[in-house]
């Protein structure tokens, strides 16, 4: 049995293609939504008739919080052999998506695994991109707070949109791409992660409960170095990602106030990643 985690907020269009999109994988399945607190009674019972549990939330206590809860319920559930934890903003079109999991398992025993990731402008990838030293979350942590002081103006945010066009003119912006080989031991996206019994049995949170939103990748990273466990990206394995359509939501396409949000975030979750550091001795 394999248990799809998907975690919902706001975009209940995303969510339904999501299952949707399941439930045409070979393999025996179930499908675990969990809703940030977003559903109004016609959503909850709407998503009830398509997904085979349904945890609703009293509060949004953010991506990590949140998926640990609908993981806990897989696991005393359902004993899984993998857990899929997907964005609702995913789309799966392989039908043997399932199959190659299980024989990648079978050939590297992986802890977690990634795969491919499709969107429409590239900035979603595997292998993932962390930061790794300190420097690195120091730097993002400076550049972070400079982005939420002109965010916090329309005039500072329009000069800066001004400056990126031109600045995009002169210099082509550096496009990531997912890699086109297996690689092991490697960090990855947090769009569409699957746990094997290995990562599970031995860690009761799947996610580090104590970030809100953003940069769960280092966290896992630092998580996956400290218990040596493999880590595998298989570009044999594909899903598509639309990427933000909950935070467009959220604030109605406001890019100003999301980006702002979005930043603030960066920050808090990297400062805890940076004690982790300080305290552990990554440099």
């Amino acid at each position: 049995m394999n248990c799809f985690i998907i975690l919902h907020y706001q975009n209940i269009k995303d969510t339904i293609a999501c299952i949707d999109s399941l439930k045409k994988l070979e393999e025996p399945k179930k499908i675990i939504v969990v809703d940030n607190h977003s559903l109004n009674l016609k959503e909850e019972e709407k998503l009830k008739k398509i997904c085979d549990d349904l945890i609703t939330l009293e509060e949004n206590i953010g991506f990590a919080k949140a998926n640990n809860q609908g993981c806990e319920l897989a696991i005393t559930k359902y004993k899984p052999k993998f857990l899929i934890v997907i964005n609702n903003d995913t789309i799966i079109k392989q039908k043997d998506f399932l199959k190659i999991v299980n024989q990648d398992y079978q050939k590297y025993k992986f802890a977690i695994l990634g795969p491919k990731i499709i969107t429409n402008n590239g900035d979603s990838v595997n292998p993932f991109p962390v930061y790794k030293t300190l420097s690195e979350v120091n730097k993002q942590i400076k550049y972070s707070k400079k982005l939420v002081f002109i965010y916090n103006s329309k005039i500072l945010t329009n000069l800066l949109n001004i400056y990126l066009k031109l600045k995009r003119k002169f210099i082509k912006p550096k496009v990531l791409h997912n890699g086109d080989k297996i690689v092991c031991n490697v960090a990855l996206h947090g769009c569409a992660l699957i746990f094997s019994k290995l990562y599970y049995e031995k860690n009761k949170d799947i996610f580090d409960s104590r970030t809100f939103l953003y940069h769960e990748e280092e966290f896992l990273y630092q998580r996956m170095l400290k218990q040596k466990f493999i880590t595998l990206y298989d570009p044999n394995l594909e899903i598509f990602h639309k990427e933000g359509g909950s935070l467009n939501q959220k604030f109605n396409s406001d890019t100003r106030l999301k980006n702002k949000y979005r930043q603030q975030e960066i920050i808090k979750s990297l400062e805890i990643l940076k004690q982790d550091m300080l305290k552990n001795r990554v440099l």
